[in-house]
């Protein structure tokens, strides 16, 4: 998959449900802010087969997968969820047969993990469709009444409802609100059930959920770990999805929650094959991700820097760095879509729920892992602290820039792994990780600030070496690059200050 390849479109819908007894009818939606002229009434009715694995991995992320029939909008929809009442739908047109796209299916393949896509449920919907325009005929709503029958792939479990939904359009909340107003007056009340499919598959059903965490008043070391890899494990899912849609931060999210996932397991799951197996495989991955993230995060940096910076031939030197990193841009990216497409990223993520599994349940020979204590989290953290403190110490001893900057860089790994660290001890000690992680972030804002400002300077160094631009432009990256450096001169002044701070605050998590 390249970055050139076509990526599914999507519309953002904003909408709410709302109970109906039987045979209710929507109220007369008069006089309502920016509405002119009289509502617009039609009818119609849709068909939709809705599909999942046989243990409804979709199901258990919020995403809903159809083959709608009927309406102006027929074909394979995908809806996606967001905050609130916001979700985001992917359109693609029906085709023929039953089958799932390729297009849709690769979109959650770090979720259905080879599972096949099934269907596993028939609903159809009569509608009576309400909308509501301003004077230039502009969408500002619409209410729809939806009268449904429903039943599950096999056809068993038939049941029916009616249900009302407000989608809003150019009106925005404002007039939702209003609309929600009117039917509350009516007796209506918000929707228990997210959806339909939930609704018509039951309460019986339970979703598969790798991530259903395991909830406790005083979890025990192991919940600890465990809870946490399991939020990684979302996190990293998450981005997966965005990133194959090419979402803003996803590619860094991605990176961020493999190194979490990684830095858990170095830190406390103890020493075995299996765990360092996780481990490379895990390293490997952000190690696909890493050119990525780097390209996003200099290519804004340097173009952002030009903006403060006084430079002759500002523009070319604007257009050669957008060549420079839009060239290095869709390798990187090509690079990292080619490690989720790959099975080492599947089996890595069937290996993780396969630990988190165990860690749960210890019983005689499911697990040969160690057993982590609270004691062990605790003497673990201390000596991370004084591994950092090392290292800090070590950059005063350095003879020269560059060996200041990579010995800043392995402090930077290695305040890395301990915030991490923290991170997973934070449900038994929130008050004080809670302080430790505020310092350790300022700590690790000086070293990365540091570190991005070292990549840009090997950047700015290759792009003043090439011959396709003149000895001005030349010139000007050689002003940003002085610039970039005496950036990282004042990050490392600020580096053994900064550390104090964030070790100080972290000595409670282990005294």
């Amino acid at each position: 998959m390249s970055k050139t390849a076509a990526v599914p479109g999507a519309v953002s819908e904003v909408e709410r449900k709302y109970e109906a007894p039987a045979e209710q009818e929507v109220p007369a939606l008069d006089n309502l802010p920016g509405v002119v002229g009289s509502p617009v009434h039609d009818s119609i009715q849709l068909s939709a087969t809705y599909y999942d694995t046989v243990d409804y991995r979709l199901l258990a992320e919020k995403i809903t997968l159809r083959k709608r029939e009927g309406g102006d909008d027929a074909g394979w929809h995908m809806k996606l969820p967001g905050e609130g009442d916001a979700r985001t739908e992917i359109q693609l047109p029906p085709g023929d047969g039953t089958e799932v796209p390729a297009a849709l299916s690769s979109l959650v393949r770090a979720i259905i993990r080879g599972h096949e896509l099934i269907p596993i449920a028939l609903i159809i919907t009569d509608r009576e469709r309400t909308r509501l325009a301003d004077a230039d005929g502009t969408l500002l709503a619409e209410v729809v009444s939806d009268t449904v029958i429903a039943c599950k792939a096999d056809g068993s479990g038939e049941s029916s409802w009616q249900e009302v939904e407000v989608e809003q359009g150019a009106g925005g909340q404002p007039l939702a609100d209003a609309i929600e107003a009117v039917l509350f007056e009516a007796g209506l009340e918000r929707s228990a059930s997210p959806s339909k499919l939930k609704r018509a598959l039951g309460t019986s059903v339970t979703p598969y959920s790798a991530a259903a965490g395991t909830a406790t008043k005083s979890p025990s070391s192991r919940i600890l770990l465990r809870n946490y890899i399991i939020e990684q494990i979302r996190a990293l899912t998450g981005a997966d999805l965005g990133t194959r849609r090419r979402n803003e931060e996803a590619v860094h999210d991605f990176r961020v929650a493999a190194r979490r996932i990684r830095s858990a397991l170095q830190s406390y799951a103890g020493d075995s094959p299996r765990i360092d197996s996780l481990i490379a495989d895990l390293r490997w991955l952000g190690g696909k991700f890493g050119d990525a993230r780097d390209v996003e995060v200099q290519w804004q940096r340097l173009v952002d820097r030009l903006d403060e910076i006084d430079i002759p031939e500002q523009e070319a030197v604007r257009a050669r760095i957008d060549e420079y990193f839009s060239a290095r841009g869709e390798t990187a990216l090509d690079n990292a879509l080619g490690a989720l497409d790959s099975e080492r990223y599947l089996s890595l993520l069937e290996q993780l729920d396969a630990y988190i599994g165990d860690l749960e349940f210890d019983t005689v020979g499911r697990r040969a892992d160690k057993k982590v204590s609270g004691k062990e989290l605790a003497r673990t953290l201390r000596h991370l602290s004084h591994k950092v403190g090392g290292r800090v110490d070590d950059v005063a001893k350095a003879h020269s820039r560059a060996e200041r900057d990579e010995r800043m860089h392995r402090a930077r790994k290695g305040a890395k792994r301990m915030k991490y660290a923290i991170e997973v001890m934070e449900p038994s000690s929130k008050r004080h990780a809670k302080r430790a992680l505020e310092h350790f972030t300022h700590f690790q804002d000086v070293l990365g600030e540091h570190q991005d400002s070292v990549v840009a300077q090997h950047h700015l160094l290759e792009m003043a070496s090439e011959h396709e631009h003149t000895s001005l432009t030349s010139f000007s990256l050689g002003i940003v690059y002085r610039h970039e450096l005496d950036i990282a001169d004042k990050q490392a002044t600020l580096l053994k200050k900064t550390w104090k701070e964030a070790a100080k605050s972290s000595e409670a998590l282990w005294r």
